[in-house]
């Protein structure tokens, strides 16, 4: 019975490690709008999207599952969650980043990890 659950892990892990071979990479990321402007006294939102473009020349926009995350680079101005929502909070202005891997790397032994290099793509928000 030992035999089987080791077989049944090996088939298991060169699956998985077969499964990031000649999958395109992202090589840009368009994050649209480019520039916005919103009301901080009404914290008005702002809903950006990204679009990766990849290695064979295709596109098509990214996602939390594609591992998407998304900053501000002034809190005390604007936030922004997860989904790609800012929301202004006073007036000024914010560079807006969004980030996702090139590709997904799996490492056996320590399980799923993303040891690709990061791309990443920025638009601007001014909260008057």
């Amino acid at each position: 019975m030992k035999s089987w659950h080791l077989t049944a892990v090996l088939v298991i892990l060169a699956l998985l490690l077969g499964c990031g071979a000649g999958h395109p990479k992202v090589v840009s990321i368009a994050v649209s709008p480019a520039t916005a402007t919103a009301t901080s006294s009404s914290h008005a939102t702002v809903a950006y999207s990204a679009t990766g473009t990849f290695d064979d020349k295709t596109s098509r926009m990214l996602s939390v599952a594609d591992g998407l995350t998304w900053k501000s680079s002034n809190t005390a101005v604007a936030t922004i969650d997860a989904t790609g929502v800012a929301t202004c909070v006073a007036p000024g202005a914010a560079t807006i980043t969004a980030s996702a891997p090139a590709n997904l790397v799996i490492s056996v032994g320590t399980g799923i990890q993303n040891t690709s290099p990061t791309v990443s793509g920025t638009a601007t928000l001014t909260c008057d």
